[in-house]
């Protein structure tokens, strides 16, 4: 292979790797939004059955563009970066996306009695986070040469998994010491859970984006 076939095969895998990346991103985005439309319609059962449904292709198309990215790491003789980092990449996207479809799976099947401002602001920064990642991840193109742009989504990753750990921290304090009947109590600490997972894996995504960067710099 010469230096041309090499080039060329650079080209094509950052056609087919970053684009894919991207998408899992907007569909994060979009995932987190309909997630606080879930939260808004918790008197309408019938509605947030539609929106999880939304939320669960969602989740279904991630699954299926991180299985072809594996698929085509494996097959890929020139990967546009390192082929582990990549894999974590996408594999913390997914696990984003899969904690935002966990969170409202818990919503519609519990059916607590009142998600409580908490949760929207839970879901809120859930939301800040995707916008984060996908600023982070759309830059993947000039991430050699202007990293600054990913850097600064990373931090601000960190600060809002930071936010989420507080957030949720005193919440169960005090929904520890409410009069809630005690499934609500599970109900509630199942949903605030998994939406904090996502800040956590939002961050792991940041993370590994780090690690990126540190090995091109």
């Amino acid at each position: 292979m010469d230096i041309n076939d090499i080039l060329n095969s650079f080209i094509h895998s950052e056609k087919k790797f970053f684009p894919q990346i991207i998408q899992m991103a907007d569909y994060i985005v979009e995932g987190a939004n309909l997630l606080t439309d879930m939260i808004s319609m918790e008197d309408e059962k019938f509605k947030q059955e539609e929106i999880y449904n939304r939320i669960k292709m969602l989740e279904t198309a991630c699954d299926a563009i991180a299985t072809d990215l594996f698929n085509a790491l494996n097959a890929s003789l020139v990967t546009p970066l390192d082929r582990t980092d990549l894999h974590q990449l996408c594999d913390a996207l997914d696990d984003v996306m899969d904690n935002i479809n966990g969170s409202a799976k818990r919503m519609l099947i519990y059916q607590p009695e009142d998600l409580t401002a908490t949760t929207m602001h839970m879901a809120e920064i859930v939301i800040e986070c995707s916008r984060s990642i996908r600023k982070a991840v759309g830059a993947l193109y000039e991430i050699k040469k202007n990293p600054q742009v990913a850097l600064d989504e990373c931090a601000k990753l960190h600060e809002l998994e930071h936010e989420g750990d507080d957030v949720y921290g005193d919440y169960i304090e005090e929904l520890f010491k409410s009069d809630l009947d005690a499934k609500e109590v599970i109900k509630m600490k199942e949903i605030m859970g998994s939406l904090e997972s996502a800040t956590d894996c939002a961050n792991k995504v940041g993370k590994t984006l780090k690690t990126i960067i540190v090995k091109y710099m």
